[in-house]
C-alpha cells in the first residue's frame, strides 16, 4: 500500500493556548494506532503543551487519507528537540497508523531527520523501547542519512504477560503474600478496595494521593515534589487529561482512617500500566501497594487485559510479580560535525555505563524530588 502513496512531511508549531492545538487529524491517528500509547494521547499532549514555556512542534506525515505518522517534540532554549511527553512518561512512542507499512515509517523518519539536519538541531529521545522494531528502523536510517547517534541503556519496564486475562490473575492470585496482605487489611482495618475508571471524586482522590506521598517521603533526602502547589496542579491536570481519553484507572485502599494506598493505572491495548504508586507511612506494615496488585489483577481479568506493565524503573517490588522486562534506551542523534553534542552525549553514556560513577551521580548530583 505504501509504495503507491505519495507522502508529505510537515512540521507546525502548536498554539500554546489552545485546548485543541493538535487537531482532529492527530486524534484520528492516535485512535487508529496500534499502540494507543497513553503518553501520546491527544488530551495529555494538549495539557503538556499548555504547561511549558518552550516551543512545542508537531512533526507529521500525511497522504490523501490523512495523517499517517506523527510525533510532538519540545524545542528547548538551546534548540534541542526531545519528546514533549518527557514531562510525565514511562515510555515515548512515535505514532504510526496501524496500517502504515515500513515504507511509510521510513518516509516519516527521513523527513524528521532531514529537518533536524536542515535546522542544525539535535534529538534526545528518552524512554525508547530497545526491543521495538521502530527503534531499530530509526537507527538504521540515522546511519543511512550520514548522521551520528549513540544509545544509552537507561532503564527497563518490568512486565507480567500472560496468555489470557484469566491466566494473569491466576499467576498473581497464586502468590500467598499478596492474598495475605489483602486479608490482613480487610480483617484488621476493615479495608475497602476502590477502583475508579471515570472522574468521580478525582480532585479529592488526587489530593489524598499527594498527601500520602508527602508523608511517605517526609524526612528523607528525596522529599516529595508535591509539597509544591504547581506540581500538585500539574498531576491533577495529567489525571484529568488521561480520564478525558478514557485511559485512567485509579486503585486505592480505604480504611476507617481514610485512603492509605494508591496506584495510578493507565490503559493501553491489552495492557494496564502501573504508572505511579504511593502509600501512607502509618500503614506501611500492611503493604497496601502489594495488596493493590491483587485488586489490579482482578480488574484486569474482568476487563480483558493480559499484560501488566510496571512502567519505567527496576524497583524490587515490581519483580515480585513481573517475569520479564522491556529495555528502555536513551538515544542521542545529531550531525557528525556537532562535536560538543557528541562529547556531552558520550559522557552521559560513559557515566551511565559505569556503576561507580552512576552511583555517585545518583547520590550527589541528581538531587531531584521524587515523582
Amino acid at each position: 500500500m505504501d509504495s503507491r502513496d505519495e507522502f508529505t512531511f510537515r512540521t507546525t508549531d502548536l498554539d500554546p493556548g489552545s485546548d485543541a492545538a493538535l487537531g482532529a487529524d492527530y486524534t484520528m491517528l492516535w485512535e487508529g494506532s496500534a499502540a494507543r500509547c497513553p503518553f501520546q494521547s491527544p488530551a495529555i499532549l494538549g495539557w503538556f503543551n499548555r504547561s511549558i514555556r518552550d516551543r512545542a512542534r508537531l512533526f507529521a506525515l500525511r497522504d490523501d487519507r490523512g495523517m499517517q505518522a506523527a510525533v510532538v517534540l519540545r524545542q528547548d532554549a538551546s534548540g534541542g528537540l526531545s519528546f514533549l511527553s518527557d514531562l510525565k512518561t514511562d515510555v515515548n512512542r512515535f505514532l504510526f497508523h496501524r496500517e502504515l507499512e515500513e515504507g511509510g515509517k521510513r518516509a516519516f523518519f527521513i523527513g524528521l531527520l532531514r529537518t533536524v539536519i536542515a535546522e542544525g538541531r539535535t534529538l534526545t529521545l528518552n524512554s525508547q523501547l530497545g526491543d521495538h522494531p521502530d527503534t531499530a528502523l530509526l537507527l538504521a536510517i540515522v546511519k543511512e542519512q550520514g548522521m551520528w547517534a549513540t544509545v544509552v541503556d537507561n532503564s527497563a519496564c518490568p512486565v507480567l504477560e500472560a496468555a489470557s486475562p484469566e491466566e494473569l490473575f491466576a499467576q498473581v492470585d497464586a502468590q500467598r503474600e499478596l492474598r495475605y496482605r489483602v486479608n490482613k487489611l480487610r480483617n484488621q482495618k476493615q479495608a475497602e478496595f476502590e477502583v475508579f475508571t471515570d472522574q468521580v471524586d478525582l480532585e479529592t482522590w488526587t489530593a489524598d494521593f499527594q498527601q500520602a506521598h508527602i508523608s511517605r517521603w517526609e524526612g528523607t533526602d528525596t522529599p516529595s515534589r508535591f509539597r509544591d502547589l504547581e506540581r500538585r496542579q500539574f498531576l491533577l491536570g495529567c489525571l484529568q487529561a488521561w480520564a478525558a481519553n478514557g485511559l485512567l484507572v485509579r486503585f486505592s485502599v480505604r480504611t476507617k482512617d481514610g485512603r492509605t494506598g494508591f496506584v495510578i493505572g493507565l490503559r493501553a491495548p491489552g495492557t494496564l500500566i502501573h504508572h505511579s504508586t504511593t502509600y501512607h507511612p502509618c500503614h506501611a506494615k500492611f503493604s497496601p501497594g502489594k495488596a493493590l496488585l491483587h485488586t489490579m489483577a482482578g480488574w484486569m481479568r474482568d476487563n480483558g487485559l493480559r499484560i501488566l506493565d510496571f512502567g519505567d524503573g527496576r524497583e524490587p517490588y515490581k519483580y515480585s510479580v513481573a517475569t520479564s522486562e522491556r529495555p528502555l534506551q536513551r538515544i542521542f542523534i545529531g550531525r557528525r560535525s556537532d562535536l560538543r553534542f557528541r562529547a556531552s552525549s558520550s559522557m552521559i553514556r560513559m557515566v551511565r555505563g559505569n556503576q561507580l560513577l552512576y552511583g555517585m551521580y545518583q547520590r550527589h548530583l541528581k538531587r531531584r524530588w521524587r515523582s
